[in-house]
């Protein structure tokens, strides 16, 4: 029978701690589905990293409801200018989705990321799902941790290799884990993946901590929608589905990123919600190939025809 390491928030906090005071940084990344409490655990492993500190008369790597909680591309670019703080990319996929590697600012986020290691900083972004982060960001990552069902998370750190690119070993445990999709298999062995290191068990916020969390939030991602989505107020109040098509046919989207990140700030399933597009569009006697749109793609066939 295999014995499954089982980790408290303790645990990790201090692993967290330790990192830091070796002057290394540490990018964690907590991936899971809406609601299950990503962000939960990010603020738990925050506010415990800036006790510890606290306890050892550090006075650095401190805990602020609105400087550590990062939404936009521009605060995640200020960030790690800092030296030894926390920050909570508490909705990651809008600043390092793969799709939208060639995105002038996420390529300067990644750049810092990798210039400014030594500065000690411990940041914790949250996603929907690891596979979907540009390949970079996922190499930059020191522990990957995977919320399963509420209060229970899977923790992987990649593998030390030499020769072999891939650390998460990704191709690996994806057959692992359609393996496990085939047979209907419900509780998975997650001890089967290669880069599995243990299960951490969590509890909910404090109702103070949640509602403040929750004041933060709302205020910041009214800012990714104005500020980098182009959506207003008045925007949120009407149909998702009715602004999207209108700016689609005024050419106002560049391609399908902000397409899924429009989905995403609005609740709701990226490929669900292209597909409904594609059907409303239909209905509408529009066309509905959603690229034909995107002025990315327009702008590149307007430079090869005039080449």
């Amino acid at each position: 029978m295999t014995v499954v390491m089982q980790w408290s928030l303790i645990k990790m906090i201090s692993m967290i701690v330790r990192i830091l005071q070796n002057k290394f940084d540490c990018f964690i990344i907590i991936e899971g589905n809406r609601g299950l409490g990503k962000s939960t655990l990010a603020i738990h492993l925050a506010k415990g990293v800036a006790r510890e500190f606290k306890k050892i008369d550090h006075e650095k790597y401190k805990f602020h409801w609105d400087h550590s909680l990062v939404y936009t591309k521009k605060e995640t670019k200020r960030f790690w200018h800092k030296w030894e703080a926390i920050g909570i990319g508490d909705e990651m996929i809008n600043v390092t989705f793969n799709r939208d590697f060639y995105d002038t600012e996420q390529k300067d986020i990644v750049k810092m990321i990798n210039m400014n290691r030594d500065h000690r900083n411990l940041f914790i972004a949250c996603v929907p799902q690891f596979q979907t982060l540009d390949s970079q960001i996922k190499n930059l990552c020191k522990i990957r941790i995977t919320v399963v069902r509420r209060g229970v998370a899977v923790i992987q750190t990649p593998n030390q290799t030499i020769y072999v690119k891939d650390k998460w070993d990704q191709a690996t445990n994806e057959k692992i884990e359609r393996d496990w999709i085939k047979k209907g298999i419900t509780r998975p062995q997650y001890t089967r993946l290669t880069t599995f290191r243990g299960i951490l068990k969590f509890p909910k916020l404090r109702e103070a901590s949640e509602l403040k969390y929750q004041e933060v939030k709302d205020r910041k991602r009214n800012l990714v929608a104005k500020e980098e989505m182009g959506i207003d107020e008045e925007d949120k109040k009407t149909d998702p589905y009715e602004i999207m098509i209108n700016m689609l046919k005024d050419g106002k989207v560049k391609n399908g990123t902000l397409v899924d990140g429009f989905a995403l700030a609005h609740g709701l399933k990226p490929q669900s919600f292209q597909n409904q597009l594609r059907v409303k569009l239909r209905e509408m006697g529009e066309d509905h190939k959603l690229t034909s749109y995107y002025w990315e793609r327009k702008a590149k066939e307007k430079d090869s025809g005039s080449i």
